[in-house]
């Protein structure tokens, strides 16, 4: 994180905004407000947009990629726009996003962004409000978004917005397989037959991770091979490469891969080396 300051307030701000993984993804049934009970896994992983503030005389907002241009049309706008609907503070303010985490993966990226926006915002005004209001705040924006307010490994469940830490998992490294196309998070939930999907027990596979054993498994993946029959053929080529689990994360199409290969190659696929990421209270990711 780096930051400029004048007298005792931050100036400007720039934030690591890390890319999450689902590490097991167990989807319960349709609520009545039309979002899913779930239980999942998250995980935040070192693949990260970099997001700069700064104090302005008019809101901007530059982006690497120029389809992501229009603030109001993003996830940080929208946190902007609900922190200044919550405490009245209305500084203008100058943004550039280094968008370096793929989208439409299942990766977070976007609500990365917006939860990252509001713990700038929150020093930027200089209210230092507590890390669980910001965490209630990102959860009225989006279901995964408190997420990011956890020490990096959780375990979450509701929506995905009850959040309860889990004591940090061995530093793991390990592939991050990314197909050259995209899918729609809502397309995939409204696809997923959840009637039909295989039963196991997400608070056993949480009680095995805490004693060591991480078995990936993810729900939506059914969903995901139903719309894009050739996320079903990767999966089998990633395994036949000689992974020794691979597992769709979130509505995908992002798979983590576990397994000792040293640099895997495959076309139409492209390898991130990445690690697991934990984050200290009080401070951002770094």
């Amino acid at each position: 994180m780096r930051f400029e300051n004048c007298k005792g307030k931050y100036q400007a701000l720039t934030l690591l905004s890390p890319a999450k993984v689902n590490l097991f993804f167990r989807i319960h049934h349709q609520r009545q407000d039309k979002y899913y009970q779930v239980s999942s896994l998250y995980q935040a992983i070192n693949l990260s947009d970099t997001l700069s503030i700064c104090l302005a005389h008019e809101d901007c907002f530059h982006c690497n990629l120029d389809h992501l241009c229009d603030l109001q049309e993003n996830f940080i706008w929208k946190a902007i726009f609900l922190f200044r609907q919550k405490t009245g503070w209305n500084q203008k303010l100058s943004i550039y996003l280094q968008k370096n985490i793929p989208l439409q993966a299942g990766l977070g990226g976007g609500s990365s962004n917006a939860a990252t926006m509001l713990w700038a915002l929150n020093l930027l005004s200089d209210y230092h409000f507590k890390e669980s209001l910001l965490a209630l705040w990102a959860a009225e924006l989006g279901s995964d978004m408190a997420f990011f307010f956890s020490e990096g490994t959780a375990y979450c469940q509701g929506k995905g917005e009850i959040i309860q830490n889990i004591a940090n998992l061995p530093t793991t490294h390990f592939w991050l397989a990314v197909p050259q196309f995209g899918l729609s998070t809502s397309l995939v939930y409204q696809t997923c037959d959840v009637k039909n999907l295989p039963h196991w027990d997400s608070s056993q596979a949480l009680s095995d991770v805490i004693q060591g054993t991480l078995i990936l498994k993810n729900d939506l993946e059914l969903a995901a091979f139903h719309l894009k029959p050739e996320l079903q053929i990767i999966k089998h080529q990633l395994l036949e490469m000689g992974f020794t689990q691979v597992s769709m994360t979130g509505s995908g199409t992002a798979f983590i891969c576990f397994g000792s290969l040293e640099k895997p190659e495959s076309s139409g696929i492209v390898f991130y080396p990445v690690h697991f990421l934990q984050r200290k209270l009080g401070y951002w990711y770094e």
